[in-house]
């Protein structure tokens, strides 16, 4: 009887164990989710203490100041950050266009796919409806020249002075 009794227990306590090492069904890949905590500081002269989602004014887009500006790239890399699968992101804003360079999390292997890419591209049109042209990168050499762009904008008067910088970095990325 005691063999007997002995032999169930351990079999119920194998059960027990394969079964609660079974039910870990959760998935370990990276999704989007608004919920990220892992979000890398910003070391831009430019922080301000909340991104929103809301859309910016379009009418003024051409009239934009350089503080302005730099609130606005502020704004969208807090933005493209939420994405789970982004580290880090840096942007540059001039008139309707934006610049955004990101480094992905070490868990995501896809790289810079159609599908990063647009989600990239509707959240920040989220955040400033009138930026018509996104371009994206994942190259660290363009991201650290985006990052020197982006602090240069503090430092100017208008956004004109930068025009060639940002239009070079531009062509780069389109790959012209």
């Amino acid at each position: 009887m005691k063999k007997w009794f002995l032999t169930l227990m351990c079999m119920l306590a194998a059960s027990v164990v394969m079964v609660g090492c079974s039910a870990n069904t959760m998935s370990t890949a990276p999704t989007a989710s608004p919920m990220t905590t892992t979000a890398a500081p910003t070391h831009s002269p430019m922080a301000t203490a909340e991104a929103t989602a809301e859309p910016a004014p379009a009418a003024t887009m051409e009239a934009m100041t350089p503080a302005q500006a730099g609130q606005l790239a502020e704004k969208i890399a807090q933005a493209v950050q939420q994405i789970s699968e982004i580290d880090e992101a840096q942007v540059v804003v001039n008139n309707d266009r934006a610049l955004v360079a990101v480094r992905f999390d070490a868990q995501y292997n896809a790289g810079l796919d159609d599908r990063m890419k647009q989600q990239i591209t509707e959240t920040v049109q989220k955040v400033d409806d009138g930026l018509k042209d996104v371009e994206i990168t994942d190259d660290d050499t363009l991201h650290g020249q985006i990052k020197g762009l982006g602090e240069r904008v503090a430092n100017v008067t208008g956004l004109d002075e930068l025009a060639d910088d940002f239009g070079d970095l531009w062509d780069r990325i389109v790959g012209r």
